[in-house]
């Protein structure tokens, strides 16, 4: 879905995410890049999709071809239980995997 930015009071700067920045944080934005600061104290944002265990790093991805029958009944029972197709066949090969 699209974000939908704020409009801004006019004249004034705004933010990535389109909020208007305040006077005294323009104030304190300034006084650090005069300041200097340390590179090494931000926290690096990696892009993509959170991992699956909430651990740093990925998950790895996997695809999987079915036929037409049981990607249906998959995603049958995916609506039915108003999940997403991939939470119900990853939850399909941990119970196989557990009973193994």
């Amino acid at each position: 879905m699209a974000a939908v930015k704020k409009p801004a009071p006019a004249g004034r700067p705004v933010s990535r995410a389109g909020t208007p920045l305040s006077e005294e944080y323009e104030e304190a934005l300034a006084h650090e890049a005069e300041e200097g600061f340390d590179p090494a104290g931000l926290a690096r944002r990696r892009a993509g999709r959170p991992s699956l265990t909430g651990s740093p790093g990925h998950s790895t991805r996997l695809g999987v071809r079915l036929d037409d029958d049981t990607y249906q009944s998959i995603r049958r029972l995916a609506e039915h239980q108003h999940r997403k197709i991939s939470d119900v066949v990853r939850e399909a090969i941990n119970r196989y995997l557990e009973a193994s």
